[in-house]
């Protein structure tokens, strides 16, 4: 890593991880760097089809890539005024699983970006989310975005604890 390498940030196809990118951009611009942001894709599956044979896909993978990687960088676009280049924030749509891709993209970066998870129960972590697959692997340090709360009294624990005065 040196101090030109960019800031990577992972984009869910979902949300856009609008949030993640917005504060990768302004680290970037305080580290004076740019920002890649990394989406993984696995491509279409046919559709089934009666008699257990696959149904026949409406386009070609190498459309589906061309559209899909147009789709994220037209919802980048629109998120961050169109001006992508002037804030130094380029795209990629990469093949293969969402961790694999990030793991490959953050050689070399400074930081790796990840979205908060879109559900806030932790209780039971599903095999899908990303970030434990990730952050004890990355070859560079991550930051994991917050879960968005709509106030302080969301972040904070509230059961059964009661405010102690500080001393005099």
């Amino acid at each position: 890593m040196d101090l030109t390498s960019p800031i990577v940030v992972g984009v869910s196809r979902r949300t856009g991880s609008v949030e993640a990118v917005r504060w990768a951009a302004a680290e970037a611009q305080l580290r004076d760097c740019a920002v890649l942001a990394v989406t993984a894709w696995r491509g279409p599956r046919p559709p089934a089809a009666p008699g257990g044979r696959p149904g026949m896909l409406p386009l070609t993978g190498e459309d589906a890539f061309a559209e899909e990687e147009q789709r994220l960088g037209d919802r980048l676009a629109e998120h961050f005024g169109g001006d992508l280049a002037g804030m130094r924030i380029s795209y990629s749509l990469r093949r293969g699983t969402a961790a694999a891709v990030l793991l490959q993209a953050a050689v070399g970066a400074q930081l790796l970006v990840l979205d908060s998870p879109r559900s806030g129960n932790f209780s039971v972590l599903p095999k899908s989310l990303i970030a434990p697959q990730v952050v004890f692997r990355a070859p560079c340090p991550v930051v994991l975005m917050p879960p968005p709360t709509d106030s302080a009294a969301d972040v904070l624990p509230t059961g059964g604890l009661t405010a102690v005065p500080d001393p005099v």
